[in-house]
């Protein structure tokens, strides 16, 4: 019924975008997030995802570093930050002109059902979700099939058939629902964005 937020809540009119992985990242996930955010940032997208360890935090830090505004959506209240690790992160979002929010009251803690609850926020903002690193039972992967859902886009990012972290991207790629991408521009071009060279451009879905 309420969204609780800090930050600049005029950035959800521009274009955004969620990337979403788990919170045991890879070297390889890693590489992935530091190739496809920056493109994505000068394509004008604002980033949305989970302030979680691992791919969250990754998306977040990356954004800022190339300039651009990232969301996350909590799974719990905004008075205190869950992990405890990401509480500088979170306070570094709002003062880079970014936005973090909840649909839980402030003195909600996470709990088993919060975390899944909140991806259907992250799935809803967003013009499209992209998979970036998954094993089975990933909240990622929760997050792709709200995506799906609600009739967005969904992309996976592959990853070696022996990695484990790739176990549920592999699947939802197998099932035809998600679209197979190798770069950024993949994505872009998916979504009819041409991405310029050094700067942010506003998306133009005409």
């Amino acid at each position: 019924v309420f969204l609780y937020w800090r930050g600049d809540l005029s950035i959800l009119d521009q274009p955004c975008l969620a990337l979403v992985g788990t919170r045991e990242m890879s070297d390889y996930g890693r590489r992935v997030t530091e190739q496809f955010v920056p493109e994505i940032v000068r394509a004008g997208f604002v980033t949305v995802s989970g302030l979680a360890l691992g791919i969250d935090a990754a998306v977040a830090r990356e954004t800022m570093a190339a300039g651009g505004k990232t969301v996350a959506v909590l799974g719990h209240g905004l008075g205190k930050i869950y992990p405890s690790e990401n509480a500088r992160l979170a306070e570094e979002i709002v003062e880079k002109g970014g936005l973090y929010l909840s649909e839980f009251p402030l003195d909600v803690i996470p709990g088993k059902y919060t975390f899944p609850a909140r991806n259907r926020i992250i799935a809803g903002l967003s013009l499209g979700t992209v998979v970036l690193e998954a094993p089975e039972g990933s909240g990622a992967l929760i997050t792709a099939d709200l995506a799906l859902d609600y009739g967005r886009e969904v992309f996976v990012v592959p990853g070696q058939i022996f990695d484990p972290n790739y176990s549920g991207s592999h699947r939802m790629l197998s099932k035809g629902h998600a679209k197979l991408v190798g770069s950024a521009a993949d994505i872009l071009t998916e979504l009819g964005v041409v991405a310029p060279e050094t700067s942010a451009a506003p998306y133009d879905p005409k």
